[in-house]
């Protein structure tokens, strides 16, 4: 009984740790829920441009993409390479896109919570960066651009070419609510926090 006691002791401590490093990394995010966005479907059809990622920038480049849509003319690698405390592999954590918005005056707030949420914020007209995986499925972590929806699709900016599944400007990849519910959901044994997490922008 006292070694189970101990091994329990041992997890929830582990457990605090790593959420205090999530905190830390990532800021922490404040909640969001929205029972029902009041508009069934909204898109974002301002003049912007679509860039493609080389390496692993799409933090900077989903990021500038916003930054573009507020007024602040600037492109995706110069924003990845102002944003600091990169990660392994040149991975980007949510305090990092925080920082580089406060260096531009822009407004951001760190939030989770449900596709509703994220579509009410989207219909007030600015874009919304959102950390995703790449794919359902897939392990790695990618940064894209919410910029519209309607009852069937999320319609986003991906800045990974290969993403592309529409011609349709001012997006190019358009997910199912279903497919982007599962690839929202980030979070994982030693990252509690991250999940359903998005970046609220403004000036």
């Amino acid at each position: 009984m006292i070694i189970i006691y101990k091994i329990l002791r041992e997890i929830i401590w582990l457990f605090v740790w790593v959420t205090v490093a999530d905190i830390i990394l990532f800021g922490l995010p404040i909640l969001k829920i929205v029972r029902k966005c009041k508009y069934k479907e909204y898109l974002i059809d301002a003049a912007n441009r679509l860039e493609y990622q080389q390496g692993s920038e799409c933090s900077g480049y989903s990021t500038a993409f916003v930054f573009r849509h507020l007024g602040i003319d600037i492109d995706g690698l110069s924003a990845y390479k102002q944003i600091p405390f990169k990660l392994l592999r040149g991975s980007v954590s949510g305090m990092g896109i925080v920082l580089l918005c406060l260096k531009y005056n822009v407004r951001v707030l760190l939030r989770i919570g449900n596709v509703e949420a994220l579509k009410d914020l989207v219909s007030k007209g600015v874009p919304v960066v959102v950390l995703t995986r790449t794919g359902v499925g897939s392990r790695w972590l990618h940064y894209i651009t919410v910029v519209g929806f309607d009852e069937e699709y999320i319609y986003t900016v991906d800045s990974m070419e290969e993403h592309v599944n529409s011609e349709n400007t001012p997006y190019n990849r358009k997910i199912s609510i279903s497919d982007f519910k599962k690839i929202w959901m980030t979070s994982k044994i030693y990252q509690p926090l991250m999940f359903n997490l998005f970046f609220e922008m403004k000036r």
